[in-house]
């Protein structure tokens, strides 16, 4: 008898994908006959793997010949005595005599690893176990492996101690996790790895319901998630603080009493703070992104009204904060702020329109190794950007800015740390005015007038934002919600009072630009122009106009318009392969009662096209059928130039936004 919990439903599991890093350092510890006895905690939010990872760690080192005895917090005894009775009469299989003396002395060089799991169920002795109990432990041959909600800040001299705390999968590991235990179709694979977010618990119900129901509905799963989110949340005072969270990107007292309009007790503060999927800010606390994903879904599937007032309410107390911070604190505030609005922009647009949160990848600093990358990135942009001729030019540019202005690049990198996208802009100043002007008179002529050029590279209040770009092969993010991302991050560089003007040609992009506040105007001549597109100065001045009062009125009013759009149908027709997100469009076509019947009605006239041309129907088919999120393999598929790409694919959605509309 090796233990009193049984592990065998964990254990059987014929799949376990990830945490390299961790088994890395927990088998080289197994490995190692001479190594120190060790501690490793096991830490993350519920749902985050913490069981699975503990019954593999003990998997593993009954493979390398350990004793184990696997414990269950749930079922143990609460104080010491009891709780040494336990583990003596446990250890009594291994050595009858004195079994304690293997645990605290172990004079015959036994190994032996005892594995907790729920261990912050043992509340009542946590601090006799951690500063007591694994003290006395003997100097070589032991293991403890704690899974527990929380981190738990540990240091014993004799005692090798490491922490594991979890995170989500990658997209890549939850896509092999429900490949090795599904026979999914690809983009059915792709679709079921980006909503599950990473979260193994997702993934599981997921994959479960997937391969076991007959009309299996994703959304239910996000129910399942929050609802075992929510049962560590036993007090019901706790409940509105946590809605706040939901909403903002970090809370401190004094923001949470702001937006409640009352008091919050010190001890309701402390209590969210121990909850397992909060995370401490800098500036108070915030909600694990994975937790706030699920718990932000559910909301607005439940109260979509009361989750809009929220918002605002959420909204006017962070300005409040703005208004009266230093300037060391208004950059962090005025992001947040974004991002609170960002969450609320009609999804009407490709640049706004994020099929999920956006957490595995991230936003850094050009290093030296990055050139190439960037320019495979840019030699992309410049195919769907700009004409063949001037594709040199900006490689040209990309140069010489690595050399002189290398602050001015940001990179987006992915879980790999590889970069999968950038944004190009630069403060106008006397030192960056000879290098814009060498490489872009045309749009400088179009933007200033020669006093104007020469006033604004003086005043050094305006930014040139040259190109923003990202992959277009990634299946967990398309390039423009990448894009989208990219744009959303600058924005808090106008907190200081700055302006950005830029010359776009992109019509998606413009029309994303003035929802946010830009102004357009036409270009004085069509030097900027490319041969299949006009162009025109998109320009925002938040010189003389407080950066709050800006990102408040960008804030939409709730939503009530019920009429199909281009975006609509641009949207319908990249989830086509998902009835579950489908779903969402029925009440804009009066004849579809679910998903499913949606994405039948659109394949029904994708595939009669009455009222297509040949070129439309394939450009679509290719475009979200046959190639989805892989422009490149389109464009060959229809044997096309990109600009004439572009041009068939807009005409068909909007010919199909017509024929859906009847």
């Amino acid at each position: 008898m090796e233990g009193i919990a049984p592990i065998e439903s964990a254990a059987r599991q014929p799949v376990f994908v990830g945490r390299q890093k961790e088994l890395t350092v927990f088998q080289d510890w197994l490995k190692d006959k001479e190594a120190m006895s060790a501690l490793f905690v096991i830490s993350g939010m519920g749902g985050i793997g913490k069981s699975s990872l503990l019954a593999r760690m003990n998997y593993l080192a009954k493979k390398e010949h350990f004793r184990t005895i696997f414990l269950d917090g749930n079922a143990c005894p609460q104080t010491p005595a009891s709780f040494i009775e336990y583990v003596h009469n446990l250890l009594q299989s291994f050595h009858q005599e004195t079994p304690l003396d293997m645990l605290f002395h172990n004079p015959t060089g036994v190994r032996l690893l005892l594995c907790i799991d729920h261990f912050e169920e043992l509340a009542d002795l946590s601090e006799w176990f951690l500063h007591t109990f694994i003290p006395q432990l003997a100097v070589n041959g032991i293991g403890i492996v704690i899974a527990a909600r929380k981190p738990l800040p540990v240091s014993i001299s004799h005692i090798q101690t490491q922490s594991f705390p979890l995170e989500y999968l990658s997209y890549e590991e939850s896509v092999q996790y429900i490949e090795k235990t599904t026979s999914l179709f690809p983009q059915q694979i792709q679709d079921l790895a980006n909503k599950t977010d990473g979260l193994p618990l997702s993934l599981a119900l997921a994959v479960d319901m997937m391969t076991k129901s007959t009309n299996p509905d994703v959304r239910v799963v996000s129910q399942t998630i929050s609802a075992k989110i929510l049962k560590e949340v036993t007090a019901v005072s706790l409940h509105p603080l946590l809605e706040v969270l939901i909403v903002m990107e970090y809370a401190n007292q004094e923001i949470l009493e702001a937006v409640l309009g009352r008091q919050v007790s010190l001890q309701d503060y402390r209590n969210l703070q121990m909850l397992s999927f909060i995370d401490l800010h800098p500036y108070g606390l915030k909600l694990h992104d994975v937790a706030k994903s699920y718990l932000l879904q559910d909301f607005q599937l439940r109260e979509p009204t009361r989750l809009y007032q929220l918002h605002r309410s959420c909204m006017q107390a962070l300005y409040q904060e703005l208004t009266h911070a230093s300037q060391t604190d208004r950059a962090i505030i005025a992001s947040a702020l974004l991002k609170m609005n960002q969450a609320m922009w009609p999804k009407h647009n490709v640049y706004a329109s994020f099929t999920q949160r956006i957490h595995q990848v991230r936003t850094g600093k050009l290093i030296a190794s990055d050139l190439p990358l960037l320019h495979d990135l840019l030699e992309d942009w410049c195919s769907y950007s700009v004409d063949k001729e001037h594709n040199q030019n900006y490689h040209d540019f990309l140069d010489a800015i690595v050399q002189t202005e290398p602050d001015s690049i940001t990179i987006l990198r992915d879980f790999n740390n590889k970069p999968i996208g950038m944004f190009i802009v630069l403060l106008y100043t006397t030192r960056t005015a000879p290098l814009l002007l060498q490489h872009f008179q045309d749009e400088l002529n179009a933007i200033f007038t020669a006093e104007g050029c020469r006033q604004a590279a003086l005043q050094a209040d305006t930014y040139i934002p040259i190109l923003v770009s990202a992959q277009d092969n990634l299946t967990a993010y398309t390039r423009e919600e990448l894009v989208g991302m990219l744009i959303v991050e600058q924005l808090v560089k106008f907190e200081s009072g700055r302006r950005a003007i830029i010359v776009a040609t992109n019509d998606s992009l413009k029309q994303f630009l003035r929802t946010i506040g830009f102004k357009s105007r036409p270009t004085a001549d069509t030097s900027c122009d490319t041969s299949w597109s006009k162009a025109e100065i998109m320009e925002l001045d938040l010189r003389t106009r407080p950066f709050g009062d800006w990102v408040l009125h960008m804030m939409p009013e709730e939503q009530k318009n019920n009429s199909l759009t281009v975006n609509h149908v641009r949207r319908i027709l990249q989830t086509i392969q998902s009835p579950s997100e489908l779903s969402q469009y029925c009440r804009l076509l009066t004849d579809c009662s679910d998903g499913h019947a949606v994405q039948q009605k659109v394949m029904q006239i994708l595939h009669n096209p009455v009222g297509f041309t040949s070129e439309q129907q394939e450009v679509l088919l290719s475009s979200f059928v046959r190639h989805p999120n892989n422009t490149v393999k389109a464009v060959a598929a229809c044997n096309m130039s990109r600009a004439t790409f572009y041009r068939h694919q807009k005409k068909a959605i909007k010919k199909l936004t017509d024929m859906l509309a009847l």
